[in-house]
C-alpha cells in the first residue's frame, strides 16, 4: 500500500484545514535536497553556456599560460579558479575576473562584456589566435533602457542570469546582510540561495528576481529592487518589465497544490516554512508581480490542470479581503487561508507566530 499521510501546518492563530493529503517525500523518493540539486544543475548549465559563448567565436582554446602572458600573474587562486583584477572594471578594489582552468572559461562578474573584450584583445594580439571575421566581433548586450526589446531573447536572459548569480553571490558572502534579513524577515541562507535573492552593492539595493509563471520553462523578466531597509518606499522594478503571474519556486512533476500569495517576501517565507516541514516540493507558490489589485487579471495565466488543490493566501487587510471575495466568486474551487492572529501577512505571521523571532 502506498504510504500516505495527512499534512497539517500547525501554527498559533492560523486556521488551516486539510492543507494537503499526499504521499510523503520518502515514498516518492524526492527530497528538498534533490530539488536544490535540480536547480543547481540548471544554473550550472546556464552559466556554462554563458561562459562558452564568450569563447566560441575564436578558433583556439583559451589556456592559463595565454592569460598570464596577456594579463600577468593572477592575484590569487581559489579552488580551480584563477583570479585577476579586471582591466576594464572601474572598481579597481575588486578582483572580478575569474578563469576556470578545468572548463577553460573566462568570466567577469562585474560585467559580462569585459570578458568578451579581453578575449578579443588577446586573440587579436596573439599571432596564432585571431577573430575569424569582423562580423564575429561580439556586440554589447542590448540595454533594458531601450524600448521594444525582447526580454525572452537568449542575450537578455543571459544578462539577467549573470546579474542574478552575481548579486546572489554577493549576498551569500555578506554575513551582516544575511543576519539583517533573518532578523527582519526570518529568511535563512538556504532560502536566499534557492530563491536567488541578492544585493546590488553599487546601488545599495536588495534584488529580487522575477520569474514568469510557466510550468515548462524558466524565464527571468527582470528584478524588483528594494531599499536597504527592505521597505516599500523607493521600491521599483527593472524598466520595461511586463506584469504577470510570477513564481516563487518552479514547477516539477511532484507538485500537487497551487498557493497564491500576495508578494515575494510572503512567498519566500511560505516556501521556507514548507521546506522546514519537508513539503516544499509538493507546492507551487505564485504571486502577482505588481500587487494584489492585478491578481484577478493574471489568474487566467495559471494552468489549473497541473494541480489537485488550490489555496489563496493573501494579506489580512480590507483591500486584500475584498479581492479574495472576488476571486472566490469567480474561482470557487480555491480554499481561502485565513489568519486569525492579527498579523498583516504570512511573512509577519511566520516571523512572530511560528518562529518567535
Amino acid at each position: 500500500m502506498r504510504n500516505m499521510r495527512l499534512i497539517l501546518i500547525k501554527s498559533r492563530g492560523l486556521r488551516f484545514t486539510k492543507v494537503a493529503f499526499m504521499e510523503n517525500a520518502e515514498s516518492k523518493g524526492f527530497t528538498a535536497r534533490d530539488k536544490m540539486a535540480n536547480l543547481k544543475s540548471f544554473i550550472d548549465k546556464s552559466i556554462n553556456h554563458i561562459y562558452r559563448k564568450n569563447q566560441r567565436k575564436y578558433k583556439m582554446e583559451l589556456t592559463l599560460e595565454k592569460l598570464k602572458q596577456h594579463l600577468g600573474m593572477p592575484r590569487k587562486k581559489i579552488g580551480k579558479e584563477y583570479i585577476w583584477q579586471c582591466p576594464y572594471c572601474r572598481d579597481s578594489g575588486r578582483d572580478n575576473l575569474k578563469f576556470n582552468e578545468e572548463k577553460s572559461v573566462l568570466y567577469c562578474f562585474a560585467n559580462d562584456r569585459h570578458a568578451k573584450m579581453i578575449l578579443s584583445d588577446l586573440f587579436k594580439s596573439n599571432g596564432t589566435l585571431y577573430v575569424k571575421s569582423n562580423k564575429d566581433l561580439i556586440k554589447p548586450i542590448v540595454s533594458l533602457q531601450n524600448t521594444a526589446i525582447d526580454i525572452y531573447s537568449q542575450k537578455i536572459q543571459e544578462n539577467f542570469l549573470q546579474d542574478m548569480f552575481k548579486w546572489n553571490n554577493i549576498l551569500l558572502q555578506d554575513k551582516k546582510a544575511l543576519d539583517f534579513l533573518y532578523k527582519k524577515r526570518g529568511l535563512i541562507k538556504d532560502t536566499v540561495e534557492f530563491c536567488k535573492i541578492g544585493i546590488d552593492e553599487k546601488k545599495r539595493l536588495w534584488t529580487i528576481p522575477t520569474f514568469k509563471y510557466d510550468c515548462e520553462k524558466l524565464y527571468i523578466t527582470g528584478f524588483e529592487y528594494r531599499p536597504i531597509d527592505l521597505s516599500k518606499k523607493g521600491l521599483h522594478r527593472t524598466k520595461n518589465t511586463p506584469n504577470f503571474m510570477a513564481m516563487i519556486n518552479y514547477y516539477t512533476s511532484q507538485v500537487e497544490a497551487l498557493v497564491i500569495v500576495e508578494g515575494y517576501l510572503d512567498g519566500y517565507a511560505l516556501y521556507q516554512h514548507l521546506n522546514e516541514l519537508a513539503q516544499a516540493s509538493y507546492y507551487h507558490i505564485v504571486s502577482p508581480s505588481n500587487g494584489v489589485n492585478s491578481l484577478l487579471k493574471y489568474i487566467p495565466q495559471i494552468d489549473f490542470s497541473k494541480y489537485k488543490r488550490y489555496y489563496l493566501y493573501i494579506d489580512n487587510d480590507k483591500v486584500s479581503r475584498e479581492k479574495a471575495l472576488q476571486i472566490l466568486e469567480k474561482y470557487p474551487f480555491f480554499e481561502l487561508i485565513i489568519m486569525t492572529c492579527g498579523c498583516k501577512d504570512f511573512n509577519e505571521h511566520y516571523l512572530k507566530c511560528i518562529k518567535g523571532v
